[in-house]
């Protein structure tokens, strides 16, 4: 019972950083220990989820510096700053959010089938849209 509740509380904070209708793990959000119990990750997957999760961490951080300094520096005055300022909050979230998504379909991408099959199960149970794993190769082939 203790692991189904810990792992309905992650899949649905994950969930809900990620907004919209994705059944995200929260990669860079999700401690990667509570990830690992939740799909008894064998060792070799645990150390390719801890790379990814501090290299969206380097990815993010400079996102994050951005936000900050938007926070501090953006004038927030009259209605139309502050709608600027949320439009501009809400893209360099988005790109983070992106980031996440894109480090979670990678270690979806490793999960051996009977993992998978527990996490569809997950997104079903909070009524989310599973997404679909991916590899390293596939994201090379994108960027070029």
């Amino acid at each position: 019972m203790k692991l189904r509740t810990i792992s309905l509380l992650v899949i649905s904070l994950a969930t809900w950083h990620a907004g919209a209708q994705d059944c995200a793990l929260g990669m860079g959000g999700t401690d990667p220990r509570q990830i690992a119990e939740l799909f008894q990750l064998e060792g070799w997957q645990q150390e390719r989820m801890h790379h990814w999760a501090e290299t969206l961490e380097s990815e993010n951080a400079p996102l994050q510096q951005k936000l900050d300094s938007l926070l501090e520096s953006h004038p927030q005055e009259t209605p139309e700053q502050l709608t600027a300022l949320g439009q501009q909050f809400e893209a360099i979230k988005e790109q983070m959010v992106q980031n996440s998504l894109r480090y979670d379909r990678l270690l979806l991408g490793i999960l051996r089938p009977g993992q998978y099959r527990k996490y569809e199960a997950f997104c079903r149970e909070v009524n989310r849209m599973p997404l679909e794993p991916t590899s390293e190769v596939f994201l090379q082939y994108d960027e070029n």
